[in-house]
């Protein structure tokens, strides 16, 4: 399990790799999109969670 700190690093990481692929024209893997998308959830349900607990 990753704690919340992991997950912002390797949604950070994440992202910084697919905006530089976009400027080299690289192909853009959907794979990344994918896990983005489940970070950035699993980072706001942490969040959320923190607060009711």
């Amino acid at each position: 399990m990753l704690t919340l700190l992991e997950k912002q690093y390797l949604l950070k990481l994440l992202k910084r790799k697919k905006r530089w692929g976009w400027l080299r024209k690289e192909k853009v893997d959907p794979m990344d999109a994918i896990l983005i998308e489940k970070l950035e959830q699993m980072i706001r349900n942490e969040l959320v969670n923190q607060k009711h607990l």
